[in-house]
């Protein structure tokens, strides 16, 4: 049995905030990337006990989060957009081990009550992998579904050659 750490709470089975705020650009600028709202860790507390942990324990692979929470100052200083949900602890880009990131975005689509899912830079046939960046919110998820290729949004899950790029 593992002893909770009041400074690092367990917000699902197997995902705790340090993980869901986690950046290596944080480390590097020396940005403090926790949250300060007790909303933002609600948040990220729901994204991971209905969308992430999920996943975790239907594929029994290890999930990796590329990037969660962002402080204002952090999303700035990473190009993220200024309304983004990362802000907000609503959205992770998240990969797994073991199985490839079109796989895990089909079952998140099928099984889980997420508001936005994005397939981003996916192309197995090149090795570019990318990730997928899923959110959720406390009332009215959309199931929005996108694919992105590096350049544009696409609506709905793609393919895409991005070798020819």
């Amino acid at each position: 049995m593992y002893k909770t750490n009041p400074l690092n709470p367990m917000l699902s089975t197997d995902l705790d905030l340090f993980t869901l705020c986690q950046s290596d650009t944080a480390a590097e600028q020396g940005i403090y990337n926790l949250p300060q709202d007790v909303g933002v860790v609600e948040n990220l507390t729901r994204l991971c006990q209905q969308v992430l942990q999920p996943a975790i324990t239907h594929f029994d692979l290890p999930l990796f989060v590329t990037s969660g929470y962002r402080c204002p100052r952090l999303n700035a200083e990473i190009g993220g957009l200024p309304d983004s949900q990362h802000l907000r602890g609503e959205a992770a880009d998240i990969m797994m081990g073991g199985i490839a990131n079109d796989t895990l975005a089909l079952w998140l689509i099928d099984n889980t009550d997420f508001d936005e899912l994005i397939l981003e830079k996916f192309d197995p046939r090149c090795g570019e992998y990318g990730w997928v960046h899923v959110s959720c919110v406390a009332t009215g998820n959309r199931k929005k579904v996108s694919t992105f290729d590096g350049d544009t949004f696409h609506d709905g899950f793609h393919y895409f050659d991005l070798a020819g790029k």
